[in-house]
């Protein structure tokens, strides 16, 4: 596997990467006119690290509805449903110019701790309480990862192992022996580029080359519903 070029797709295309690779891009999602505001919103918050978990979801100009965008196009990817869980911003920059070792997404963050069956380990993160959720649930989960900026090879992209998402859970072992052993993919994209991924895909990200300003809006969405009486921590 090469880089993920950014490519002129239709949807099913996108869909077939989506299910079998464990990512897909979609182009140009939102017009530079749109993300002027979602940069400024980003830069607001993001003050002190990397990144930050954030519950409300700004609007980007223009009189567009930017959680309905998503939300249609995550509708579109999955088939069914689906239900906005998460919110958290990223950016990368010379004063924060990060790398994550590889890992897969395997907490939710919830409105309070409920002991149920299957959902531990608990933590806490940011002040929310989070858990590890049963691999089913995360077999349903996905992330909208909408570009405000330029990412390219030397912007600390997103990697991916592909078609790691249909491992199921791994252990820190099992992901890095993962790493260590698969050809990465890269994940480029433009400003107003959506990229899409899978809860269980095993990814990692490298600190910049070229540090700029790398700013992701990642949205957690979810088709199925948490069992009662856990909540999402977003309405």
């Amino acid at each position: 596997m090469g880089q993920y070029e950014t490519i002129d797709m239709g949807m099913r295309n996108a869909i077939y990467d989506f299910e079998t690779i464990g990512v897909c891009l979609i182009p140009k999602v939102l017009p530079e006119a749109h993300l002027l505001p979602l940069r400024s919103a980003i830069d607001a918050c993001v003050t002190d690290g990397p990144g930050k978990r954030i519950f409300s979801l700004p609007r980007s100009g223009n009189g567009l509805d930017l959680l309905s965008r998503l939300s249609d196009l995550a509708v579109g990817l999955s088939g069914r449903p689906a239900k906005m869980v998460r919110i958290l911003a990223f950016d990368k920059t010379p004063e924060t110019n990060w790398g994550v070792p590889w890992h897969q997404d395997r907490t939710i963050s919830v409105k309070q701790r409920v002991e149920v069956d299957g959902f531990s380990p608990w933590s806490v993160k940011a002040g929310v309480p989070h858990v590890a959720p049963p691999q089913t649930l995360l077999e349903s989960m996905f992330s909208l990862r909408l570009h405000l900026d330029d990412c390219g090879p030397d912007n600390g992209p997103l990697k991916i192992i592909p078609g790691s998402h249909r491992l199921g859970c791994l252990s820190v072992r099992e992901v890095l022996d993962l790493g260590a052993r698969h050809e990465p993919m890269s994940c480029l994209a433009g400003a107003g580029d959506v990229l899409a991924m899978r809860a269980l895909t095993v990814h990692a990200s490298d600190s910049a080359n070229v540090p700029a300003h790398r700013r992701v809006l990642h949205l957690d969405f979810s088709t199925t519903a948490l069992p009662s009486p856990l909540e999402w921590a977003i309405d």
